[in-house]
């Protein structure tokens, strides 16, 4: 089984913040996806200078977490314009 929490960074998101994704499959408990946001990206301290963050939670409130569901089979689509 795969890891049913998977994170990918962004320096620089949307709305010209860092962001972090974070997918996660119906197999994930509220606590695993928690506690590994928490482990990977709020309290990591070499992420978050990388980042240009300091690791203080006024600083870490500028940071973007965007969660999605994470689907087992990933279809990629490619749009014309007519």
């Amino acid at each position: 089984m795969s890891n049913p929490v998977e994170i990918f960074v962004s320096r620089q998101g949307a709305a010209g913040r860092p962001t972090a994704t974070v997918f996660v499959d119906s197999a994930a408990s509220l606590g695993a996806v928690g506690g590994t946001v928490q482990k990977y990206v709020t309290r990591n301290a070499d992420l978050l200078k990388k980042l240009g963050l300091k690791a203080c939670g006024a600083c870490i409130s500028g940071f973007d977490l965007d969660i999605r569901h994470k689907f087992e089979e990933v279809m990629r689509v490619e749009l014309e314009r007519g």
